[in-house]
């Protein structure tokens, strides 16, 4: 059955405009996410240039290779009885907060005072007088690390049929070749030449603007006639007839007219396909329409319906360009005109051969593509979430399962042996919560899931635990097959900062921009947004960018009016019901992992907020085995057996780290403490190129204008056919050496490409 989004272009937004979206995803207009001025980017070896990126992945390899009861899916204990060697009692756990906790109270948000009014403001989550923990926010972060830690299904995966969309490099332009759809729709006319039709006014050029005899404007897929001047390769329109040309003349040419959109900086171009006296003209076969159809559909995915028809508010038709700046310039026609998304017969679009047949179609030359998997084809089958009861794996059986969306599977579901006891703050309010005065602090904008960021999310072809090679092309990136996903994504812990009370001191020293002022050397504030940046093009001045006094609060960003402090406890229990020894040695290696990690819980983990460190309390906890249960009521007059806590938590912790040490679980293992840990000497913040103006040997602090794709631009860099040396990073290994390195912005000068048609 056809998907009925396939062919649909972004439609009107329902809700809203501003929903969140950073307006930085990869699409159809080029410039909407490049500045106006063209800037060549460099490796970096400053040892300040350094960061860690704050996410990255446990590796979840296939679960056939992992020891014991690790590998094995079972359908779980029922809950009618107890097993003689199983466990039920209560474990006392005690929660500690290290860097600040967000407990934030959706239901009460309100608009700022000041800034837009699709931004929203939060304040602290209390109860009586206290913050309030839910037990749900814990055992989520439990099971996550349940999963992780014991190579389990995912208990949720979100997948559909579409690939990963990635955006082609400029290069690939060069190879595109254009091509028209037959008038019966069956065919692709490809055609040998294009020629540049002067089409928006330039404020260097004075001449007039090809048009029709009538003074009308050539329209989209017009079929014209033109004549046409060459300089050297490139070929310019200087006059156009609608229909055939005039009697007797003979150097007129056939074409048709391609209209993309005033979507670039500088564009002063679009384009006319001349025809060929002979084109190929092989078939549209089904897989190409498929493939054209899954691409329209990734282009849809890449951006919000705000981005498209609202932008800054306007009301105006999405193509008309509102400004150069990004997110002014106006949309191609393809993600926003209904019959530009479809191959109806005498669309127009590009073609790429590979050995003389169609690789691909695509609505533009520099264009988004599809990887050649789907997540879900890249995810192994016993990592995905359980089909039915008999496949359960030991997170499920433990935590818990419900049957997949829209599956007739019975049962549907199994009630887990976990159970997260009501979470108490040890502490009131006055004691334990830092607020903020007015509309709040400004949280800095969390980066929305890349996962067509290839080179972060997927890994090499050869071995699941390892990044995609440095310098792969993106070509050899997205349409190698057998590629896997990285595994599960977890935060590094910001040990830098931890326990840094300047850095968490949000107000800073004076009335200077806090973001801006380096922190004892070991990051800048990364946890708030920059106030709005003076006039001019990132103004650096003192190793800092230059800001205005005034907040940034919009759609991409939120506030919060208070923070759980560092050292607020809270006391839970964890009931469990039947658990065997690996399956509570897990629970309890979890619990009372080593000194210096911690689990992160609750909003903001890639900003640092929430690492928490948990303990058990063995004077508060009671387990005891089916068996001593058993006595008990067999006899119904001895009391139940007062049993050792602490030595059944060593001894199943210890049956549990027997198989953390075989097969593939010692990586899993190194990977999980590793960022949980975090690194003393890195500071932690997401891909940001160096200012040209910033001198080496500084921190780079963080960007008031939001360009944070500008690194992952720089990251494409190619010289020649190549990904430049120093450039093509991927995603460390966490226990290697797992930094990134930015890249420093080199001199800027015009793009003298942006006057071509795209």
């Amino acid at each position: 059955m056809t998907d009925q989004r396939s062919t649909r272009p972004v439609p009107g937004p329902t809700k809203r405009p501003g929903s969140g979206s950073s307006g930085n995803g990869g699409g159809g207009r080029r410039g909407n996410t490049t500045s106006k001025k063209k800037s060549e980017t460099t490796y970096v070896s400053d040892p300040k240039a350094k960061f860690l990126n704050p996410y990255t992945f446990v590796p979840a390899p296939p679960r056939a290779g992992l020891p014991g009861p690790l590998g094995e899916d079972s359908k779980p204990r029922g809950h009618d009885r107890l097993h003689e060697d199983c466990w039920t009692g209560s474990i006392a756990v005690t929660l500690t907060v290290r860097t600040p906790l967000l407990l934030l109270d959706t239901a009460r948000d309100v608009a700022p005072e000041s800034g837009a009014q699709e931004h929203r403001v939060y304040p602290v989550l209390t109860r009586r007088g206290k913050p309030y923990l839910p037990a749900t926010s814990v055992k989520g972060m439990l099971r996550s690390a349940y999963e992780a830690i014991t190579g389990s299904r995912f208990g949720v995966f979100h997948s559909n049929d579409l690939p990963l969309g990635w955006r082609r490099t400029a290069e690939d332009a060069l190879s595109m070749k254009p091509a028209r759809v037959s008038n019966d729709g069956t065919r692709l006319e490809i055609h040998e030449a294009v020629a540049r039709l002067p089409y928006y006014p330039s404020k260097d050029s004075s001449k007039d603007l090809p048009r029709y005899p009538g003074g009308a404007a050539p329209e989209p897929l017009d079929e014209v006639h033109v004549r046409i001047k060459k300089k050297g390769n490139v070929s310019t329109v200087t006059d156009i007839r609608k229909g055939p040309p005039p009697d007797g003349a003979k150097d007129w040419k056939h074409g048709y007219v391609c209209v993309t959109g005033n979507n670039a900086p500088g564009k002063t171009h679009e384009r006319v396909f001349l025809v060929s006296k002979d084109p190929q003209r092989p078939a549209i076969t089904t897989a190409m329409h498929e493939r054209w159809n899954a691409l329209m559909r990734s282009y849809g995915d890449a951006h919000d319906p705000g981005e498209i028809w609202g932008r800054d508010g306007a009301k105006d038709e999405p193509g008309k360009r509102l400004g150069d700046e990004p997110g002014k310039l106006g949309w191609s026609a393809h993600l926003w005109q209904q019959e530009r998304s479809e191959l109806h017969p005498g669309a127009l679009c590009y073609v790429r051969l590979k050995r003389g047949v169609v690789a691909g179609i695509y609505p533009v030359t520099v264009t988004r593509d599809i990887a050649a998997e789907t997540p879900g084809e890249m995810l192994p089958d016993d990592l995905h979430p359980a089909p039915d009861l008999a496949s359960l794996s030991i997170a499920d059986r433990v935590f818990g399962w419900v049957a997949p969306k829209g599956s007739s599977t019975r049962p549907a579901g199994y009630r887990g042996r976990v159970r997260i006891g009501p979470v108490e703050c040890t502490a009131d309010e006055r004691q334990t919560v830092t607020e903020f005065d007015g509309d709040g602090l400004p949280l800095a904008v969390l980066s929305a899931p890349k996962p067509a960021q290839g080179r972060f999310y997927l890994s090499e072809v050869s071995d699941p635990s390892r990044p995609v090679k440095a310098r792969a092309s993106k070509e050899e990136v997205y349409t190698a097959k057998g590629r896997k996903l990285r595994g599960r994504k977890v935060y590094w812990h910001h040990a830098a900062v931890t326990d840094d009370p300047d850095y968490w001191d949000a107000a800073g020293k004076g009335s200077a921009d806090p973001t801006q002022q380096p922190v004892n050397d070991k990051g800048h504030r990364e946890y708030r947004r920059p106030r709005k940046p003076a006039e001019g093009d990132g103004v650096i001045s003192g190793g800092r960018f230059v800001t205005r006094d005034e907040e940034q609060r919009d759609s991409q960003n939120r506030s919060v009016r208070g923070w759980v402090k560092p050292g607020t406890t809270f006391t839970f229990r964890v009931d469990v019901h039947d658990l065997d020894d690996v399956e509570l040695g897990a629970l309890i290696w979890l619990l009372r992992l080593p000194e210096d990690c911690f689990h992160r819980l609750g909003l903001g983990k890639p900003l640092g907020f929430g690492s928490v460190r948990l303990d058990i309390d063995p004077d508060g906890t009671t387990l005891h085995s089916g068996q001593d249960w058993s006595d008990y009521y067999h006899l119904l007059t001895d009391p139940l057996a007062d049993n050792d806590a602490s030595s059944i938590l060593d001894r199943c912790a210890q049956a549990f780290e027997e198989l953390l040490g075989q097969g593939e679980m010692p990586k899993i293992r190194d990977v999980f403490l590793a960022t949980a840990r975090g690194h003393a000497d890195l500071p932690v913040h997401y891909p940001r190129v160096r200012p040209l103006e910033l001198k080496a040997g500084r921190l780079i602090p963080p960007d008031p204008r939001g360009l944070a794709y500008e690194w992952f631009t720089a990251n494409e860099r190619m010289e020649g056919k190549e990904v430049a040396k120093g450039h093509g990073q991927s995603l460390p290994d966490p226990t290697g050496s797992p930094s990134l390195v930015a890249y420093k912005e080199a001199e800027k000068k015009n793009d003298s490409s942006n006057g071509r048609g795209r």
